[in-house]
């Protein structure tokens, strides 16, 4: 085992590393945004919308990126108008939470299985 001086010099070393990553993290974040901006003006688009930059034998590249979300109230105004809710709507029966913990004040005899049924998980996080 390690005397204190040892650990106190492992702390001091631990929180300038992480002094001089947070730095080189906040300078990358700048040097990112001004390469960005940079590609915004003089990318070439290809295909798929992402914008292309090669300069200084480097290749950039501003990926295009979409995400689909279905609009499900357009979607059921939609089905209703035309007569299909029936046939594409989904009735799902779940457990209410709220509903279960009601019962447990209004029934104390029954408070400790309902309290059985929640699962601890426990974590860890290292601060210095």
């Amino acid at each position: 085992m390690q005397d204190d001086t040892y650990y106190a010099k492992l702390i001091e070393d631990f929180k300038k590393s992480k002094e001089a990553v947070d730095s080189l993290t906040k300078r990358q974040d700048v040097l990112k945004k001004e390469l960005v901006e940079a590609l915004k003006e003089k990318g070439i688009v290809d295909d798929k919308g992402h914008l292309w930059w090669s300069i200084a034998g480097s290749d950039l590249k501003y990926e295009r990126r979409v995400s689909r979300s279905l609009n499900t109230s357009a979607a059921e105004a939609w089905a209703r108008e035309k007569g299909l809710w029936d046939d594409v709507k989904e009735v799902v029966e779940a457990l209410s939470e709220d509903k279960l913990l009601g019962y447990a004040w209004n029934h104390k005899e029954s408070e400790e299985i309902i309290q059985s049924f929640y699962v601890e998980k426990e974590s860890w996080a290292f601060k210095a």
